[in-house]
């Protein structure tokens, strides 16, 4: 038979530092003008990479 649970979704926990991230072989840091960081590695795929990027940078 079917159970259900109340769920609650909180707000997102934003932080105003980043994480350091530990150097890595084949990784990327990108800083995007808005003040939005990513860190990629030698495996992402350039086309899903781009689009994150453009959408980002909106």
């Amino acid at each position: 038979m079917p159970a259900f649970s109340e769920v609650e979704i909180a707000d997102p926990v934003v932080r105003d530092v980043a994480l350091p991230v530990p150097p890595r072989c084949g990784q990327i840091s990108i800083e995007l003008p808005k003040g939005v960081r990513l860190t990629v590695d030698a495996m992402v795929d350039a086309d899903a990479l781009a689009r994150v990027i453009a959408v980002l940078g909106r």
